[in-house]
């Protein structure tokens, strides 16, 4: 007897896990928080280290840099541009159940690439397959964290971000140890039971059953019901975000800038290689850009979180940083000017994936949170592909690094030009932020929001 009570326990706590009411901004969101950055270093973290395996597949398959950054660029590339139908998952099955598939997919591309016998081959069982499942997992671990926090959105994101530069942090050295030990294809193998861990941890996500403060509730009850309705799940969601002058400039920007800020870390440790630096020595540079990105990360979710600070200077910052240290790469030909590099690069890629995260969640209404984010990705992920190939074939064909880094350079700064734009749009003068203004409609108040 009391056996069976036990085990109705079980069950009552085992249900109230998977589907038990959970409230925004409360402690279990802080689990989900961790969970999923954990999730999220796992992910892009492997995806950012492929300059790791670049040399090996280069020397393995005797293929140009172009030919050989092709596998990924698509990988990485991948992670961004399925973002229409895993936005199309989250809403309508969940970000558990999305999250979960995103790591299946990982594992049966992960160990399908180890079998493969040529580059070609590789984009699809890398580039596709374990780059599809990367985006399921990316989506989740950001629109989930969108659900579960509301005042302390900025602060949630960037933890969450934070997870990616730890990831690299990481993954770079590991991937070059298991290199050295069991060479590619079993690193490959190896690397897929950090995938099966983001299964695991996916259970965690349950954002159908998240309740809103009672202060949000009254927010969500000043919106006007017909329009909620009308616009959740149709494609005039992801139409209208277009509407709103901060999103727009922003989307822009982040396409320009993101052709460019991927470029390094495919090439980083190829051009150390062209130094006569080893691939140890070179490979630990990425653990310098995950640390400074870290810290940047964290810095910024806060920064963006002060209702002074407009995040779109902060956005902005990450592009000039980012666009000055590639210029000057090309003179550094030593490890420790690299590791310089490395370091200031790293802050740059930590202000813009937090910025970029928390301005595409926050500058529209709720109900066009997941079209904001997943019609951006889609975009973006066109500007990764192709940044890697075009910058090694301008490599192969000069025989250097030089003039590749010196037009990323030119790219970054550029973008971080265009969000300037926005002085120029006469509109109400308000911060890119969450919080209502009290005196305007919630869709209005977002639309109108510009740099001051």
């Amino acid at each position: 007897m009391d056996g069976e009570k036990g085990i109705k326990n079980a069950f009552e706590k085992l249900k109230r896990f998977f589907s038990g009411k959970r409230f925004q901004d409360s402690s279990w969101s802080w689990v989900v928080c961790i969970t999923a950055a954990v999730c999220h270093a796992i992910n892009l973290g492997f995806a950012l280290s492929f300059g790791a395996l670049f040399p090996e597949l280069m020397r393995h398959f005797n293929a140009t840099r172009e030919r050989t950054a092709w596998v990924g660029s698509i990988g990485l590339a991948m992670v961004w541009f399925a973002s229409l139908p895993a936005g199309y998952l989250c809403d309508h099955f969940g970000c558990r159940i999305t999250c979960f598939l995103g790591g299946l997919l990982c594992v049966i591309g992960l160990v399908a690439t180890s079998f493969a016998n040529s580059l070609s081959l590789m984009y699809f069982t890398y580039g596709l397959v374990y780059g599809l499942g990367g985006c399921f997992i990316c989506n989740s671990v950001y629109l989930i964290v969108g659900k579960y926090f509301n005042e302390k959105l900025s602060l949630a994101v960037g933890i969450t971000a934070f997870g990616s530069s730890v990831g690299v942090l990481y993954t770079g050295p590991l991937l070059q140890l298991l290199l050295d030990a069991f060479g590619w294809r079993n690193t490959f193998r190896i690397m897929t039971a950090t995938f099966a861990l983001v299964c695991i941890l996916s259970l965690n996500f349950n954002p159908n059953v998240v309740e809103a403060t009672m202060e949000t509730e009254v927010k969500a009850e000043a919106l006007d019901k017909g329009q909620k309705v009308g616009i959740k799940g149709s494609i005039f969601s992801y139409c209208s975000v277009w509407t709103f002058p901060v999103f727009t400039f922003v989307a822009i920007s982040l396409m320009v800038g993101s052709f460019g800020l991927y470029i390094p870390y495919i090439n980083l440790v190829k051009y150390c290689d062209d130094l006569g630096i080893a691939a140890q020595s070179a490979s630990r540079l990425l653990v310098f850009i995950g640390l400074t990105s870290s810290l940047a990360r964290i810095l910024s979710g806060k920064l963006c979180n002060n209702p002074k600070i407009n995040p779109v200077f902060v956005y902005q910052s990450s592009l000039f940083i980012g666009g000055v240290c590639v210029l000057l790469l090309p003179m550094a030909t030593t490890y420790w000017a690299l590791v310089a590099f490395s370091s200031a690069f790293g802050i740059s890629d930590g202000i813009f994936i937090t910025t970029q995260c928390y301005i595409l969640l926050s500058c529209v209404d709720k109900e066009r949170a997941t079209a904001s984010f997943c019609t951006l990705n889609v975009l973006y992920s066109f500007s990764v592909a192709t940044g890697g190939p075009i910058a090694g074939l301008m490599a192969d064909q000069d025989g250097n690094y030089v003039n590749s880094f010196y037009m990323t350079g030119g790219v970054l700064m550029f973008a971080f030009v265009i969000p300037f734009g926005l002085i120029f749009i006469k509109r109400k003068r308000s911060p890119v932020s969450p919080i209502v203004s009290p005196d305007m409609p919630d869709l209005e108040a977002r639309k109108n929001r510009s740099i001051p």
